[in-house]
């Protein structure tokens, strides 16, 4: 009786076992869809894709606008909390240092979202003082990715991508800072 018993337990392990890999499967299937939407469509060294959004509090952004300057572009959501930690460590150690160079320029696009969210927005942290975006339709967005925000961006004088990351990190921002002083520097 020994030998079933043992037999029956070790068939019950194998099924477990086989349940749980299957699990483990269809979980990094799903996951990895989901990874590929994180994708960036962009990499360092590429031009930087055409941008033109509202601006509040209502005029447009055109980074066309500003050639021969360095301009960070971020992504970002009202939603986002990852956004809300990041956005003041922006406005202090990007926008405050660099925001009275003639050859720096700076916006924040609200992703998914309308004029008068971004403006309910400013109007409520008024600690964010850097040019706020929006893009409802995901239109300009959609040339960098699927999903993930915050991304943020920092194009060279030429319009080049000099620097990109996606998702927040205290050392991310000063990344953010260094490309931009990198830039600065550069003809």
């Amino acid at each position: 009786m020994g030998g079933w018993a043992t037999n029956r337990c070790m068939n019950a392990s194998r099924r477990a076992l086989f349940a749980c890999f299957t699990v483990l499967l269809f979980t990094l299937t799903a996951c990895r869809g989901s990874l590929n939407d994180m994708d960036s469509r962009t990499k360092v060294g590429d031009k930087m894709p055409t941008i033109s959004v509202g601006e509040a509090p209502g005029g447009t952004f055109r980074l066309a606008a500003q050639t021969g300057k360095v301009v960070v572009v971020s992504f970002w959501a009202t939603w986002c909390g990852p956004c809300q930690v990041e956005m003041p460590e922006l406005e202090k150690k990007v926008w405050q240092k660099y925001k009275n160079s003639p050859d720096f320029a700076f916006v924040a696009i609200a992703r998914e979202q309308d004029r008068d969210t971004v403006l309910r927005f400013q109007k409520a942290h008024a600690n964010i003082t850097f040019p706020l975006g929006w893009d409802p339709t995901r239109a300009t967005y959609a040339e960098f990715a699927a999903a993930g925000i915050p991304r943020t961006y920092v194009v060279n004088r030429h319009g080049d991508i000099a620097y990109q990351s996606l998702g927040y990190s205290p050392d991310g921002v000063d990344a953010v800072g260094a490309a931009v002083q990198k830039a600065l520097a550069e003809n």
